[in-house]
């Protein structure tokens, strides 16, 4: 979709929106795809594979947060025997690679936007690397973030991770999705906005 909103002419706007369009499919789908793809090299498998929101809602702001629940992503699930017998490297080249493939893949893809000439592109790429930079540091202090479970896995445990959940929420939340018999131990997380 990119390469199309560069090839053609046309009026910005819309070249835009078919860029934009491409990049939110491309940020949507790397992410679990680099887990994915980097677990397999390891060794790592995988149980579940779907479509379906974010894993981690919470992480949003109120208004994002409901529309995240929502946007479909590609998710993926270990296999909780095959992350047991995993090395720590194994697991940490896993679980960092989905942030890597997110940040990657949307610099590239605004990067192809800019070059290309598409109106906003220039716009899209700076904001593509400060949304970049932010997620980074956000998924690596968050104990839920890709990042953190990468250096928790190198370290060979737990970091102290965030207060204890209440038991009325971990059952709400934990509990398999209404959509399907999906597991609630995901590995797929996005990029997330820093919260207030």
């Amino acid at each position: 979709m990119i390469a199309g909103s560069v090839a053609v002419s046309g009026p910005g706007a819309l070249r835009f929106a078919v860029a934009l369009l491409g990049y939110l499919l491309i940020y949507d789908c790397c992410h679990s795809l680099g887990h994915y793809l980097a677990g397999r090299m390891v060794g790592i498998r995988f149980r579940f594979y779907g479509i379906r929101g974010t894993d981690h809602p919470e992480d949003y702001p109120f208004g994002m947060r409901q529309l995240m629940s929502v946007v479909p992503f590609w998710t993926v699930v270990t296999d909780k025997e095959s992350m047991r017998a995993a090395r720590p490297w194994q697991k940490a080249w896993m679980f960092a690679a989905g942030e890597n493939a997110t940040n990657l893949c949307s610099l590239l893809a605004a990067y192809a936007a800019m070059v290309g000439g598409v109106p906003g592109g220039k716009g899209l790429f700076v904001f593509t690397v400060i949304w970049d930079a932010v997620s980074s540091v956000m998924v690596t202090i968050k104990p839920k973030g890709d990042y953190a479970k990468a250096l928790r896995a190198l370290r060979g445990g737990r970091t102290p991770s965030a207060p204890a959940r209440p038991m009325q929420e971990r059952l709400v939340n934990d509990a398999p999705s209404v959509r399907g018999n999906e597991p609630s131990h995901s590995v797929s997380t996005i990029n997330r906005p820093p919260t207030a």
